[in-house]
Protein backbone atom coordinates (compact mmCIF):
# COMPACT_ATOMS: atom_id res chain seq x y z
CA UNK A 1 0.00 0.00 0.00
CA UNK A 2 1.08 3.33 -0.70
CA UNK A 3 0.35 6.81 0.34
CA UNK A 4 -0.21 9.48 -1.81
CA UNK A 5 0.03 13.19 0.09
CA UNK A 6 -1.87 15.75 -2.42
CA UNK A 7 -1.08 18.95 -0.33
CA UNK A 8 2.70 20.02 0.48
CA UNK A 9 3.86 20.43 4.04
CA UNK A 10 5.14 23.36 5.18
CA UNK A 11 7.36 24.38 8.49
CA UNK A 12 5.50 26.76 10.51
CA UNK A 13 6.26 30.38 10.56
CA UNK A 14 7.53 30.83 13.67
CA UNK A 15 9.63 28.29 16.21
CA UNK A 16 7.45 26.93 18.54
CA UNK A 17 8.48 24.54 21.66
CA UNK A 18 8.25 20.40 21.16
CA UNK A 19 4.98 18.91 22.61
CA UNK A 20 4.76 17.65 26.10
CA UNK A 21 3.91 14.17 24.75
CA UNK A 22 3.59 12.39 21.67
CA UNK A 23 0.55 10.91 20.42
CA UNK A 24 -0.24 8.43 17.97
CA UNK A 25 -1.99 9.58 14.71
CA UNK A 26 -4.69 8.26 13.73
CA UNK A 27 -4.16 6.79 10.18
CA UNK A 28 -4.84 9.66 7.36
CA UNK A 29 -4.15 12.84 9.85
CA UNK A 30 -1.33 15.05 9.08
CA UNK A 31 0.96 16.47 11.46
CA UNK A 32 2.98 19.73 10.50
CA UNK A 33 6.72 19.56 11.59
CA UNK A 34 8.50 20.74 14.71
CA UNK A 35 10.19 23.63 15.23
CA UNK A 36 12.71 24.13 18.48
CA UNK A 37 14.44 27.46 18.82
CA UNK A 38 18.03 27.26 17.98
CA UNK A 39 20.53 29.94 19.05
CA UNK A 40 22.46 31.39 16.51
CA UNK A 41 22.81 34.80 16.31
CA UNK A 42 26.34 36.40 18.08
CA UNK A 43 27.44 39.08 19.39
CA UNK A 44 29.65 41.32 17.36
CA UNK A 45 30.77 43.74 20.76
CA UNK A 46 30.47 42.97 23.59
CA UNK A 47 32.89 44.15 26.33
CA UNK A 48 32.51 45.69 30.30
CA UNK A 49 34.58 47.76 32.45
CA UNK A 50 34.76 49.68 35.65
CA UNK A 51 36.01 52.79 36.86
CA UNK A 52 36.51 52.75 40.11
CA UNK A 53 40.10 52.72 42.41
CA UNK A 54 38.84 48.65 43.17
CA UNK A 55 38.44 50.24 47.05
CA UNK A 56 36.69 48.04 49.25
CA UNK A 57 32.98 49.09 49.63
CA UNK A 58 33.57 52.33 47.41
CA UNK A 59 30.62 52.99 44.25
CA UNK A 60 31.81 51.18 41.09
CA UNK A 61 30.57 52.51 37.09
CA UNK A 62 30.31 49.77 34.94
CA UNK A 63 30.63 50.31 31.55
CA UNK A 64 28.86 48.36 29.16
CA UNK A 65 28.91 48.25 25.26
CA UNK A 66 27.13 45.89 23.18
CA UNK A 67 26.14 45.51 19.28
CA UNK A 68 24.30 42.07 18.35
CA UNK A 69 24.60 40.33 15.03
CA UNK A 70 20.92 41.13 14.22
CA UNK A 71 18.76 44.06 15.77
CA UNK A 72 16.52 42.96 19.08
CA UNK A 73 13.07 44.19 18.95
CA UNK A 74 11.25 46.01 21.76
CA UNK A 75 10.34 43.44 24.20
CA UNK A 76 13.25 41.51 23.92
CA UNK A 77 15.44 40.75 26.85
CA UNK A 78 19.32 41.41 27.67
CA UNK A 79 20.60 38.88 31.09
CA UNK A 80 23.83 39.83 31.97
CA UNK A 81 24.94 37.74 35.01
CA UNK A 82 28.28 37.01 37.04
CA UNK A 83 28.68 40.03 38.93
CA UNK A 84 28.02 38.59 42.61
CA UNK A 85 29.56 40.05 45.79
CA UNK A 86 28.85 42.98 45.41
CA UNK A 87 26.49 45.33 48.33
CA UNK A 88 23.65 46.87 45.98
CA UNK A 89 20.33 45.18 47.27
CA UNK A 90 18.00 44.20 44.88
CA UNK A 91 16.04 46.76 42.79
CA UNK A 92 13.65 46.29 39.90
CA UNK A 93 14.29 49.21 38.39
CA UNK A 94 17.94 50.01 38.87
CA UNK A 95 19.23 53.20 37.00
CA UNK A 96 20.84 52.74 33.30
CA UNK A 97 22.40 55.56 32.06
CA UNK A 98 24.77 56.32 28.99
CA UNK A 99 24.53 56.93 25.35
CA UNK A 100 22.28 54.04 25.06
CA UNK A 101 20.34 54.34 27.99
CA UNK A 102 16.70 55.03 26.59
CA UNK A 103 16.92 51.97 24.94
CA UNK A 104 16.24 50.02 28.31
CA UNK A 105 13.93 52.72 29.14
CA UNK A 106 16.67 53.97 31.40
CA UNK A 107 16.49 50.93 33.96
CA UNK A 108 16.92 47.16 34.53
CA UNK A 109 16.15 44.38 37.10
CA UNK A 110 19.04 43.80 39.24
CA UNK A 111 19.14 40.80 41.36
CA UNK A 112 21.90 40.71 44.20
CA UNK A 113 22.63 36.92 44.79
CA UNK A 114 23.75 35.97 41.38
CA UNK A 115 24.90 39.37 40.39
CA UNK A 116 22.49 39.55 37.40
CA UNK A 117 20.82 42.48 35.61
CA UNK A 118 18.53 41.98 33.18
CA UNK A 119 17.46 44.86 30.74
CA UNK A 120 14.46 44.74 28.52
CA UNK A 121 14.08 46.41 25.56
CA UNK A 122 12.01 49.50 25.21
CA UNK A 123 8.80 49.99 23.40
CA UNK A 124 9.25 52.06 20.39
CA UNK A 125 13.14 50.78 20.58
CA UNK A 126 15.55 48.21 19.49
CA UNK A 127 19.12 47.55 20.25
CA UNK A 128 20.37 48.07 16.91
CA UNK A 129 23.15 45.97 14.69
CA UNK A 130 25.54 47.96 13.08
CA UNK A 131 27.08 50.25 15.91
CA UNK A 132 27.71 49.98 19.14
CA UNK A 133 25.31 50.74 22.21
CA UNK A 134 27.34 51.98 25.44
CA UNK A 135 25.45 52.17 28.68
CA UNK A 136 26.82 52.69 32.14
CA UNK A 137 24.85 51.29 35.91
CA UNK A 138 26.64 51.64 39.64
CA UNK A 139 27.31 49.27 42.06
CA UNK A 140 28.80 48.94 45.40
CA UNK A 141 31.99 47.10 46.07
CA UNK A 142 31.93 44.35 47.93
CA UNK A 143 32.90 44.77 51.49
CA UNK A 144 35.84 42.27 51.44
CA UNK A 145 38.62 41.76 48.56
CA UNK A 146 37.44 39.70 45.63
CA UNK A 147 38.62 38.73 42.37
CA UNK A 148 37.17 40.53 39.02
CA UNK A 149 34.15 39.35 37.45
CA UNK A 150 33.43 37.98 34.36
CA UNK A 151 29.75 38.78 32.77
CA UNK A 152 28.10 36.23 30.86
CA UNK A 153 25.24 37.60 28.54
CA UNK A 154 22.58 35.78 27.54
CA UNK A 155 19.56 36.75 25.05
CA UNK A 156 16.96 34.37 23.02
CA UNK A 157 18.22 33.25 19.70
CA UNK A 158 21.21 34.40 20.68
CA UNK A 159 24.65 31.95 21.47
CA UNK A 160 25.67 32.99 25.36
CA UNK A 161 28.88 35.22 25.14
CA UNK A 162 31.51 36.05 27.96
CA UNK A 163 32.14 40.04 27.60
CA UNK A 164 35.69 41.01 27.40
CA UNK A 165 36.82 42.42 30.20
CA UNK A 166 36.27 42.14 34.42
CA UNK A 167 34.85 44.29 36.78
CA UNK A 168 34.25 44.34 40.52
CA UNK A 169 37.60 43.29 41.60
CA UNK A 170 38.40 44.75 44.87
CA UNK A 171 41.73 45.07 46.68
CA UNK A 172 42.48 45.95 50.56
CA UNK A 173 43.81 49.37 50.90
CA UNK A 174 44.99 51.60 54.19
CA UNK A 175 45.82 55.55 54.97
CA UNK A 176 49.48 55.85 55.75
CA UNK A 177 50.02 59.11 58.67
CA UNK A 178 52.79 61.25 59.07
CA UNK A 179 55.04 59.44 61.55
CA UNK A 180 58.37 60.10 62.29
CA UNK A 181 61.17 62.24 60.69
CA UNK A 182 64.01 60.94 57.69
CA UNK A 183 66.70 60.60 60.34
CA UNK A 184 64.32 58.85 62.65
CA UNK A 185 63.03 56.26 60.64
CA UNK A 186 66.78 54.95 58.89
CA UNK A 187 67.72 54.69 62.10
CA UNK A 188 65.18 52.35 63.45
CA UNK A 189 64.97 48.54 62.97
CA UNK A 190 61.41 47.49 62.86
CA UNK A 191 60.42 43.49 64.48
CA UNK A 192 58.30 43.48 61.21
CA UNK A 193 57.48 44.48 58.00
CA UNK A 194 57.04 48.58 58.18
CA UNK A 195 55.35 51.06 56.10
CA UNK A 196 55.78 54.90 57.25
CA UNK A 197 55.93 58.52 55.85
CA UNK A 198 58.51 60.95 56.76
CA UNK A 199 57.08 64.25 59.00
CA UNK A 200 59.72 66.28 57.11
CA UNK A 201 59.97 65.10 53.90
CA UNK A 202 57.21 62.79 53.22
CA UNK A 203 58.49 60.44 51.50
CA UNK A 204 57.22 56.01 52.13
CA UNK A 205 59.62 54.12 53.99
CA UNK A 206 59.14 50.69 53.43
CA UNK A 207 60.95 47.99 56.19
CA UNK A 208 61.06 44.78 54.79
CA UNK A 209 62.96 43.07 57.73
CA UNK A 210 66.46 43.93 56.98
CA UNK A 211 66.67 47.13 54.92
CA UNK A 212 64.83 50.47 54.60
CA UNK A 213 63.34 51.34 50.76
CA UNK A 214 62.38 54.75 50.07
CA UNK A 215 59.77 56.13 47.29
CA UNK A 216 60.45 59.71 47.17
CA UNK A 217 57.54 62.17 47.51
CA UNK A 218 58.31 64.49 44.08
Amino acid sequence: MSLIFTEQLDKPSELRSKPSNLLRPIFGALYGFDATAIATNTFTTLTVADTDTNAIGAADTITFTVQPSVAIAAGGTLTLTGMQGTQTANNASLTVGGAGAAIFGSSGAWTQSTGTLVLTVAGGQSLPTGSDTVITFDLTNASSVQSGKTVSVSSNTFITANATGTVLGTIASFNITTTNNDATIKASTPASYTIEQGSDTFDIYVYDGSDWYITNND
